[in-house]
């Protein structure tokens, strides 16, 4: 395990909170310990960069910003020491159209971020987009199939039942396509993105421009979005309520879950003296 880390990268959900919760003590004590060090933080999420991703650490009680934010799965990227945001490879509206067309029949729900939280559109109101209502004071809009096909995205969100899983995924073999990519990143989540963006290139982008060798960066996740960035880093490490394929991927899987403090007792346990 290198311990000359200069950039430690972490997903949110699931990997250093619950979603919808703050982190718990240990995690908290752990990214304190790596600001005191110097060590550059960062967050890695499917979730749009915008004044609440960047503002999180605030949030929690922190006092200080995260150094950089790769959001919506790395069609994103925020840097502290700029403030600019840049965005990549977009998903074309016409291929948008073309994945509403066979998915639209089915029992799910459709969400597009067309200006962080501040600009949502989604199918109907189920409970992640309350949810999101409530915790990121979203302002979303109910719209119909045409008005998600307007413009060019950085992903097409769909959240369906579990139930509902196996169907759906045999419906995405019947239409395969190399106009587009498709990950599971939360439970009864699936996201769709232009093909070769993902948390790993981003974080690529990110280390070849502030100077930083990849073998330094450790990156923490717990879904499969998270497993391309898992891979780049020189370190990887997944919760232990990860997925059976980002187990597979990281270097290290941590003991415990995210809901029993699992990556601040890994990180006290093997970083922090």
């Amino acid at each position: 395990m290198n311990k000359e880390t200069k950039l430690l990268i972490c997903d949110i959900d699931g990997t250093l909170c619950e979603k919808g919760r703050d982190p718990l003590p240990l995690t908290k004590k752990a990214l304190e310990a790596f600001h005191e060090k110097d060590v550059l933080l960062g967050l890695g999420t499917g979730r749009p960069v915008d004044r609440r991703t960047i503002g999180r650490f605030r949030e929690w009680g922190f006092d200080f910003d995260p150094d950089l934010v790769i959001g919506v799965n790395g069609c994103e990227i925020w840097y502290g020491s700029t403030g600019i945001k840049e965005r990549f490879m977009l998903l074309e509206k016409e291929e948008v159209r073309k994945i509403l067309d066979f998915m639209w029949d089915l029992d799910l729900n459709v969400v597009v971020f067309e200006d962080g939280y501040d600009k949502v559109l989604a199918r109907r109101k189920d409970w992640m987009i309350e949810e999101s209502m409530n915790r990121n004071r979203s302002n979303v809009e109910f719209v119909d199939k045409e008005r998600f096909c307007q413009n060019d995205v950085c992903k097409l969100e769909f959240h369906y039942d579990e139930k509902y899983e196996k169907q759906i995924m045999e419906l995405i073999a019947e239409h395969p396509s190399d106009h587009y990519v498709y990950t599971k990143s939360f439970t009864g989540t699936l996201e769709f993105m232009k093909p070769g963006v993902d948390k790993g290139v981003a974080l690529e982008i990110v280390c070849r421009k502030l100077g930083i060798p990849l073998e330094d960066v450790v990156a923490c996740g717990d879904m499969d979005n998270d497993i391309p960035m898992l891979i780049k880093a020189g370190t990887g490490i997944c919760l232990a309520n990860g997925s059976e394929n980002t187990k597979k991927a990281a270097d290290y899987i941590t003991e415990n879950d995210v809901a029993h403090d699992g990556l601040g007792e890994f990180m006290f346990q093997h970083y922090i003296r």
